[in-house]
């Protein structure tokens, strides 16, 4: 099996250097949980560009760990021949993060980098908290990687948006979104709280004014910004029954759209109300961009399903 981006790091043990170390030193995969992990191979010690960009790894060793990242070497070499390597090039002296050594090819032959003449191919990958590979890059032998751009696409994945060409950190605070829509949307991403913003529209409705009527068509989706609705159940013989009352920070109208079917009450003013609206097809967009957003608004719809009279 070869690891792919969106796959779980399997547990394996390994042996590693480590500077200032007496002796190699060993460490299971499963132990890294609960960080970032950057794990790079490089093709063999003592060979000419690797001494460059492992270097480059060092340089940036800081911000990596800035960012809740460990970095991880690791080529098919021996502990030994490690210990040689980086203790004898000058370029190698700022290095001070784990280098494994895959004696076995295991963990080669895992990521997809063995060689025939087993050295490993320059591939990158980062590792979530949760064990899962988020990104993968893979070089030739003779094309050393970018280390900067390794921490741009960390930090992007961390960011939790999704992260257009060029991408670099601090782009996300340039996004306005309003905050109702937040508060109601609590796991979407900033960039799509910023999208649905700009189709959200502000709506003031005088107190008894009827704003949803019971057996018309879903059409809009309601965030209260000020003010108090009621839900209200007219029943076959003329009377009505109050089902909820609703106020700042809350939500109406999601009902219909998300179930198909006709409005279920009528929503009454009971004080002038100042409210932001969602049409169905933007209300529909937003929720398919989520599905954490998604369940939790059916969990919505089915407590308010249970709530209604017989």
């Amino acid at each position: 099996m070869t690891l792919t981006v969106g796959q779980m790091v399997p547990d394996a043990s390994v042996e590693y250097w480590r500077r200032g170390s007496p002796g190699a030193k060993k460490m299971s995969l499963a132990d890294l949980r609960g960080s970032w992990v950057v794990l790079f191979f490089y093709p063999r010690d003592f060979s000419f560009l690797c001494p460059g960009e492992i270097a480059s790894f060092a340089a940036l060793d800081a911000e990596f760990v800035a960012a809740g990242a460990t970095i991880i070497g690791a080529s098919t070499d021996s502990y030994f021949s490690h210990n040689a390597w980086f203790e004898q090039d000058a370029k190698l002296k700022d290095v001070d993060f784990p280098i494994i050594a895959d004696t076995s090819h295991e963990l080669a032959r895992l990521f997809g980098v063995l060689l025939n003449d087993g050295s490993a191919l320059r591939g990158t990958f980062i590792i979530d908290p949760d064990g899962m590979v988020r990104h993968a890059s893979i070089n030739d032998l003779d094309v050393a990687r970018n280390v900067g751009e390794t921490l741009r696409v960390l930090r992007a994945l961390q960011s939790g948006e999704m992260c257009p060409a060029g991408w670099e950190t601090g782009d996300e605070s340039q996004l306005t979104y309003n905050e109702w829509l937040a508060r109601v949307f609590p796991k979407l991403k900033k960039s799509a709280l910023a999208d649905a913003t700009k189709r959200l529209h502000p709506v003031l409705f005088e107190r008894g004014d009827i704003i949803i009527r019971q057996g018309g068509r879903p059409d809009k989706f309601f965030i209260i910004s000020d003010g108090e609705v009621s839900v209200i159940r007219r029943t076959n013989d003329g009377g009505e029954v109050e089902l909820a009352r609703l106020g700042k920070g809350e939500v109406f109208g999601e009902m219909g759209i998300l179930t198909g079917n006709r409005r279920t009450a009528d929503v009454r003013a009971n004080t002038d109300v100042a409210a932001f609206a969602l049409d169905w097809d933007d209300f529909k967009a937003v929720i398919d961009m989520s599905e954490p957003t998604a369940q939790d608004f059916m969990q919505i719809v089915d407590q308010r399903m249970k709530a209604l009279p017989e």
